[in-house]
């Protein structure tokens, strides 16, 4: 009999990872808030499985395979003594153990890669982003023959696949047949979340995408993308002050070209004082115009645009952001790669309205482009993405990138920031 010794990490689990962790269901259903303990969890998962008798093959998957890598693969070599490791290949992802057990990481992303293996044990991990018919079509089929079993881990993101798998786990009949179970706990079960992020996020985050993260409640997203913007709050006068730096926003869809001009005040508030829509134009024209509105206030200016930016045009050899630094414009920050839609589209609702219904962002009343983007812009019918058939969304981007950068995710990686 191979010998295991234990782990040289702790073991312990708080109530709602235990209560997982225990259920002798086949396949169990994890929705949980963030800070959770998710990862913590699915080591533990994955060390009890490998410790099982006989050669196993043990799939811990992610939405892609650099995901897997970042979450869980130093997680797991951690958490693996070394007495139990025959080999290791790190640019597969792969452990061999003195058992013969395999544990591989993966990535959902490619789902013909999974295909025609068996697997015993199998953890999906962040399933809300998962493709639709990843689980049933691929990853279920590697559990038939071997009868294997699943954990299945995610945040709600609608009413998508994920939610159908919490449902299926819902049924009693499922429950009773030891095939099924489902849990939902929110981040405040989570001994590692301290009460003040609690309260951080209430102040930062719309009411819908706090009980979505930290409730890990599901959430209808039907309808307008900017709920939280009230025309009757939001809208007024809200004037621009020549003492006071000014925020420039810059979406670089050729048709429009849609620049937003925002102030932070005193009192914390951020007003959108003015818009900049360019029908078939170019960042010269931007320039033009923004010149002929602000010349004597370029200096108090800083641009947060869209990452694309960045990027060279072919035929020019030098990139939109290089055309604004040769007409002046000098500091230019923004992050390396595009923020999620939806983080960017959180942000903003948050600032329109958080959790406690208080509101932080307001627009002055000549900005009818805005106003006319924050109403309109939908999600797909019966989908979490922004429907942009009817190219509505541009001056809704050109107001997220400086507001999700200045408010929202504190842990973002900046990488462009030129004077």
């Amino acid at each position: 009999m191979t010998y295991f010794p234990l782990p040289k990490i702790d073991l312990k689990l708080h109530h709602g990872q235990a209560a997982v962790f225990r259920h002798a269901a086949r396949f169990r259903i994890l929705v949980a808030g963030r800070r959770f303990g998710k990862t913590h969890l699915s080591r533990i998962e994955l060390i009890r499985a490998a410790k099982g008798a006989g050669r196993r093959t043990i799939w811990y998957v992610a939405p892609t395979f650099s995901m897997a890598r970042e979450i869980m693969w130093d997680e797991l070599i951690e958490a693996l003594p070394q007495s139990w490791i025959a080999k290791k290949h790190e640019t597969r992802l792969e452990v061999r153990l003195i058992n013969g057990t395999v544990i591989q990481l993966k990535g959902a992303d490619r789902p013909d890669t999974l295909r025609g293996r068996a697997l015993h044990f199998c953890i999906c991990d962040e399933m809300q982003d998962f493709r639709p018919d990843v689980w049933e079509k691929v990853l279920y089929p590697t559990l038939t023959t071997t009868k294997g079993r699943a954990l299945i881990i995610g945040t709600p993101k609608s009413y998508n696949h994920f939610y159908e798998l919490y449902a299926k786990g819902q049924i009693r009949k499922n429950q009773r047949s030891g095939q099924w179970i489902s849990w939902q706990f929110p981040t405040i079960m989570s001994p590692f979340f301290p009460p003040s992020e609690i309260r951080h996020a209430r102040e930062n985050l719309d009411p819908k995408t706090f009980r979505q993260e930290f409730e890990a409640s599901f959430e209808s997203m039907s309808g307008r993308v900017y709920y939280a913007f009230d025309q009757k709050k939001h809208v007024g006068r809200y004037p621009f002050n020549p003492a006071l730096p000014i925020i420039l926003g810059q979406d670089f869809n050729v048709d429009p070209m849609s620049t937003v001009i925002m102030q932070r005040q005193p009192s914390g508030q951020v007003w959108v004082v003015d818009e900049i829509k360019l029908p078939s134009s170019n960042v010269p024209e931007v320039c033009d115009e923004l010149e002929r509105r602000y010349f004597r206030h370029k200096a108090q200016m800083t641009l947060y645009p869209d990452p694309a930016g960045a990027n060279r045009n072919s035929s020019r050899g030098e990139s939109d952001l290089d055309v604004f630094r040769s007409r002046g414009f000098r500091k230019i920050i923004y992050k390396k790669k595009h923020p999620l839609v939806s983080d960017r589209v959180a942000t903003v609702n948050g600032m329109f309205s958080n959790a406690e219904g208080e509101g932080r962002l307001f627009i002055d009343e000549k900005c009818r482009h805005l106003i006319e983007s924050l109403n309109q812009t939908i999600y797909k019918a019966g989908t979490p993405q922004v429907d942009k058939s009817q190219g509505v969304e541009h001056m809704c981007d050109a107001l997220g990138y400086p507001i999700h950068y200045l408010f929202g995710n504190r842990f973002s990686k900046l990488v462009g920031w030129s004077y």
